[in-house]
């Protein structure tokens, strides 16, 4: 009896390990699980970035087209107005020289162009971001960019430049990382991240001024 009590109990303390073992075994998969999505979410931030950085780079290309082809109309349309110049000059006709005037005032033909931001919208990130070309929205409406951005901003949107959008994907990869936040990120969670509710704000945000 004593042997078959002394497997017994060898057998219980077997088991026990084994039981031990295998908790501390699910405890490390629960980890790596937790470590894993940390790194499946901080991957999404990097892949994100690079798709808007795409994006914006695309919306410069445009801009940049755009604004060759006005330059080329503005040279036209003041040569033109410099040999309507000449000929009214000729004229002495001060009513016809006043009309010239005002028709080929290239003050008013400047265009914005080139201002392109990363907006993000009321869903937060990363489904609610998107590149913007403000320059653009401001030609179709006829109003300035400082405009378009606050109209942006009131609507709940965030906008950023470039250089700022880096630095708060890096920051949102190292608190994913770190387990301080996980996707997705609320608007308001990035107000703050950004330091819109604080005194002394860590990230640049453009404003309207």
């Amino acid at each position: 009896m004593k042997q078959f009590d002394s497997q017994l109990k060898n057998l219980q303390s077997q088991a026990t390990k084994l039981t031990e073992s295998g908790l501390a075994l699910n405890s490390i998969c629960d980890q790596e699980d937790v470590r894993l999505k940390r790194e499946d979410e901080a991957s999404s931030l990097r892949a994100l970035y690079r798709t808007i950085v795409e994006e914006l780079d695309r919306m410069k290309y445009s801009e940049s087209s755009v604004c060759y082809e006005d330059i080329k109309a503005n040279l036209a349309f003041s040569v033109a107005g410099l040999a309507a110049k000449i000929i009214v000059a000729t004229t002495k006709d001060e009513r016809a020289w006043n009309a010239v005037n005002s028709f080929f005032d290239m003050k008013g033909r400047k265009e914005p162009f080139g201002t392109v931001m990363v907006c993000v919208g009321p869903k937060g990130l990363p489904d609610d971001v998107r590149g913007v070309c403000i320059s653009q929205l401001a030609r179709e409406a006829g109003r300035s960019q400082p405009e378009i951005m606050g109209k942006l901003q009131n609507d709940g949107h965030l906008l950023f430049s470039r250089e700022a959008f880096s630095v708060l994907i890096n920051k949102l990869i190292g608190d994913v990382r770190e387990g301080r936040l996980t996707l997705p990120v609320s608007r308001n969670t990035l107000a703050e991240i950004v330091g819109l509710n604080k005194p002394k704000p860590s990230i640049r945000v453009i404003e309207t001024g």
